[in-house]
């Protein structure tokens, strides 16, 4: 069976016919129960292991935020519902007369409030989709469901997930269940293991499984082919919301559910802000426009950017920055390595940078250089952009390198150097052998970058 066909390097897409009218290429069962039965291995002997599903968010009035999952429930169930929690349990136990290590509780189905939001699975859909054991509605979630007098310590992450609110109905199904659970803890003085937990979700998490690589590649691709078509269409007079909308075609027109984060696209001075996403600004002549987008498909995001001249030429300045955050790029995807401590990454790009601007007259030292690069080199990157992951880079593991250099006007170095900003962010899979950049298919260099500025696009006028 065919699905589509993304053609990177290319502003045309083909998409083969496929007889399937949804995609079928999310995470199966298997791969969510092998995650499962991983963490109930780690579980304390009398220990339980509690996820809830993420809340529903008024944006305003009658009007909900589009869901997300919480992704630790998404990890362990492939679900996207709300209103649901995941017990876990080492050794066998009765809930409700079925006895087992895994219960779930969801939402029953309701065709009249179905007609207007769409349709949920409810606990047969939920069966038959995910193959999960022992599944109940969550109105026969009480107080008596878990035998708290037996258990010797709660596995949960859901205090930091905001799950209980304040600005939700407690009658809400999700923030009841939470608030019986939140209130057997505190009666029956249940210990809450959340460094245990954060490190068992750390190194589950961590190691990407081949399933979980194919998606992040799928993203990856989605997120090169935005990126490539911004390099194309750009061109002065053309604002930054512009440059955006283009990027985020790509990622919806190619199956991507979500951005990863809030796209920035910063011209100019707004290059030297780290998180700007305000995206309002005309992009002028001589600007540059730093793009920090990618795209997120079934639950997983890619994290790529790219800084580019707004009229397809970087000036003698921009190109000797550039460069010096490309090299020290290279250096940090070269300590990309099996056995290599995460911190040693940052380090091998840092040394570049630092010894850079030094050279050039921009800073005098060490910590002058650190004020025009203030934020770390590497993350891991998985279902979260910025995601759980092991300190020492092994086989599977997924981070980003992405040094950068911001030079705002009224820096204390020549004018010729002010408003240039510049990152350079890609994807990279530690192997056995060393590295893959997964976001590989986007131009880097500079010439490379020239080259595609002077292809044509279908935004392109």
């Amino acid at each position: 069976m065919f699905g589509w066909i993304l053609l990177l390097m290319s502003p045309v897409y083909l998409i083969a016919q496929d007889t399937n009218p949804y995609p079928n290429d999310y995470l199966s069962p298997a791969f969510h129960a092998g995650r499962r039965a991983a963490f109930k291995e780690s579980l304390s002997q009398n220990g339980v292991g509690i996820f809830f599903a993420s809340q529903v968010r008024v944006r305003n009035n009658d009007n909900d935020f589009e869901y997300a999952q919480n992704k630790n429930f998404y990890y362990f169930t492939g679900l996207e519902e709300p209103n649901a929690v995941l017990l876990l349990f080492k050794q066998p136990v009765t809930i409700l007369n079925k006895t087992g290590t895994e219960f779930i509780f969801v939402q029953e189905r309701n065709p009249s409030k179905e007609l207007w939001t769409g349709r949920i699975l409810g606990p047969v859909g939920v069966e038959a989709r995910y193959k999960l054991e022992n599944i109940f509605t969550n109105d026969a979630f009480s107080n008596t469901t878990i035998d708290f007098s037996k258990i010797d310590s709660v596995f949960t992450a859901y205090r930091d997930e905001d799950i209980i609110s304040k600005y939700k109905n407690k009658e809400d199904p999700l923030s009841k269940m939470a608030g019986i659970v939140d209130q057997l803890i505190m009666e029956h003085s249940v210990p809450i293991a959340a460094e245990s937990t954060k490190r068992i979700l750390s190194n589950l998490r961590g190691i990407k499984q081949p399933e979980e690589i194919v998606l992040i590649k799928k993203a990856a691709a989605m997120s090169n082919a935005g990126h490539n078509d911004v390099m194309r269409s750009l061109k002065p007079g053309m604002r930054e919301y512009q440059a955006q909308a283009i990027m985020e075609y790509h990622f919806k027109y190619n199956g991507s559910e979500y951005n990863g984060y809030p796209s920035i696209n910063g011209a100019a001075d707004n290059s030297c802000i780290l998180h700007y996403n305000t995206n309002r600004k005309l992009i002028n002549n001589g600007d540059l426009l730093l793009n920090d987008c990618a795209a997120e498909y079934h639950g997983y995001t890619a994290d790529v950017t790219r800084t580019i001249p707004a009229n397809g030429k970087f000036s003698d300045a921009q190109k000797v920055i550039y460069e010096l955050v490309f090299k020290a790029q290279e250096a940090g995807i070269a300590a990309c390595k099996t056995g290599t401590n995460f911190r040693d990454v940052d380090a091998a790009a840092r040394a570049v940078v630092y010894n850079g601007l030094i050279k050039l007259g921009i800073a005098a030292n060490d910590q002058e250089a650190r004020k025009y690069f203030p934020h770390g080199t590497s993350h891991h990157l998985g279902l979260d952009v910025h995601d759980m992951g092991p300190r020492v880079l092994e086989p599977g593991v997924v981070l980003t390198v992405e040094p950068g250099i911001y030079i705002p006007a009224g820096s204390n170095c020549d004018k010729k150097w002010w408003d240039i900003g510049i990152r350079i962010e890609d994807d990279i899979l530690i192997t056995q052998k060393g590295n893959e950049i997964l976001s590989i298919g986007s131009p880097r260099t500079v010439e490379a970058i020239e080259k595609m500025a002077k292809e044509k696009s279908i935004f392109k006028n």
